[in-house]
């Protein structure tokens, strides 16, 4: 995890230099410069200051050079770590699993109510969709 956040982490910097200075043919050749998501599961759990700090440092800035993050987190397993991730929540658009729960979008200020998408009645969709999931999973998982 820290070697992918020191990676991004650089990526963002020299993508904003370059950007910044006209220069964005200088960067270097094995630089991948394609639009990345960084996926993050149960956060905090695993995540030290220095890694927090990282992730608000590509939340804030990573956008703007095609580096987006997704979390999946729960903001009172957060807690420990105080306002200090204020910002951090308040930047991220945050989607509910629970139906008739409200969506908080920091960019509109509005508070939408959600609305699971459902499967139409006698559909075998889902049931295919799970019985693929379940194939792909080493037997250990199963």
């Amino acid at each position: 995890m820290s070697e992918t956040l020191a990676r991004l982490t650089h990526r963002v910097d020299l993508v904003q230099m370059a950007v910044r200075s006209g220069a964005v043919d200088s960067l270097p050749p094995d630089l991948d410069i394609a639009d990345q998501l960084l996926i993050v599961n149960d956060f905090p759990h695993g995540f030290d200051d220095r890694a927090v700090n990282q992730l608000r440092y590509l939340a804030d800035e990573g956008p703007s050079v095609g580096v987006h993050l997704m979390m999946v987190a729960d903001r009172q397993d957060a807690r420990e770590y105080g306002p200090v991730l204020d910002p951090l929540w308040r930047s991220l658009l945050r989607l509910t699993p629970v139906p008739d729960d409200h969506l908080a979008d920091p960019w509109v200020g509005h508070a939408w109510t959600y609305e699971p998408p459902s499967v139409p009645q006698g559909s075998e969709v889902l049931g295919q969709v799970l019985r693929e999931v379940g194939r792909s999973l080493p037997d250990h998982r199963r």
